[in-house]
């Protein structure tokens, strides 16, 4: 007898010996649900499970109904010792023996999280690959704030129309204005008799910088 034939043996077994139908409900849905994460690759845990049926709106079972139940937990711990993940021995840290069993379930809670955020970054990463036209790895750089090619590029820059640069020029003949009745007059464009400002100081300055961009200040005070 294979191990999947193993485990199927011993699912049977623990629903026939369960004690009512919400029992052998909760042993299904931990089925399905090790199933899955077993297919990922991913690692089978109370914790894991319970993420799990909370994905599909099942509302169980929780992992510490799990871990009191003596069947639930037979049967998760059975499929955890059945699994062959990848785990690199170089980077195997010997863990002091937690003596208090209220903490080793929490260190245990925060492994399992951390399994689960590294298999999810590992699903993800996965897909996007599988994307046309999309450089994963520049994606993620970017988003660790290291600098990619495209953040290097050199942007592309806005050429004004040679007639636009006339129009503006023709703003700062003093001759030209003075034949249609205006004045530069402190950097400001007024009308000769009433003195109304037609063009303020500030829009000067922008229409001047459009024509000589390398001038940092183009008028005094």
């Amino acid at each position: 007898m294979n191990t999947n034939e193993t485990l199927e043996a011993l699912f049977l077994r623990l629903f026939e010996e369960a004690s009512n139908p919400r029992q052998q409900e909760s042993l299904e849905r931990i089925k399905k649900a090790a199933d899955y994460l077993d297919s990922q690759r991913m690692k089978i845990s109370p914790g894991s499970i319970e993420r799990y049926c909370v994905d599909r709106e099942w509302g169980g079972p929780k992992a510490q109904s799990i871990r009191n139940s003596k069947i639930l937990a037979h049967y998760v711990k059975s499929r955890s010792a059945g699994q062959r993940l990848e785990i690199s021995k170089k980077n195997e840290i010997r863990r002091p023996v937690i003596a208090d069993e209220t903490v080793r379930a929490y260190i245990q809670l925060i492994e399992d999280e951390r399994d689960q955020a590294i298999a999810s970054r590992r699903r993800i990463e996965k897909g996007l690959r599988s994307l046309p036209g999309i450089s994963v790895d520049e994606l993620l750089k970017a988003g660790f704030g290291e600098t990619t090619a495209i953040t290097n590029s050199t942007p592309t820059l806005f050429q004004l129309p040679k007639q636009a640069k006339e129009a503006i020029c023709i703003l700062f003949d003093e001759d030209a204005l003075n034949s249609v009745g205006l004045q530069l007059y402190k950097d400001r464009i007024r009308q000769n008799v009433t003195f109304n400002v037609l063009l303020q100081k500030q829009h000067m300055v922008a229409l001047r910088s459009l024509v000589n961009p390398a001038e940092d200040q183009v008028f005094s005070s």
